[in-house]
């Protein structure tokens, strides 16, 4: 599982279509998808849930460790008529911890 820090998770969500241009899109989706698994810390911050929400659309497995799981919301913007609506996807497993307890942290490395 790739565990990543928001602003590394930047760097390989930033091909994102929330983040390009139409024609950089409309090139990428004639590639083959990643599939990647994304573990994301502080998963229900602003920056992290669109992190998340992006991830999710890309097709991604995504394991969010974050504080109070119910905080996850679709993020303002990117998610149009449905943002600020609860996020929940059959590809996310939110998990309720803290990132400074390895033991919540290692619940993150051992989720499906």
């Amino acid at each position: 599982m790739m565990i990543l820090g928001t602003s590394l998770l930047l760097s390989l969500v930033g091909t994102s279509s929330a983040f390009v241009s139409q024609a950089t899109t409309r090139a990428r989706s004639e590639c083959t998808s990643l599939q990647a698994n994304i573990a994301v810390f502080g998963a229900s911050g602003l920056t992290a849930s669109e992190c998340v929400y992006q991830a999710l659309k890309d097709g991604d497995n995504v394991v969010g460790l974050t504080r109070n799981p119910s905080n996850l919301k679709i993020p303002t913007g990117s998610g149009g008529a449905d943002a600020e609506k609860p996020l929940t996807d059959e590809k996310l497993t939110l998990i309720g911890g803290d990132v400074t307890k390895m033991s919540d942290v290692e619940k993150g490395e051992s989720a499906p």
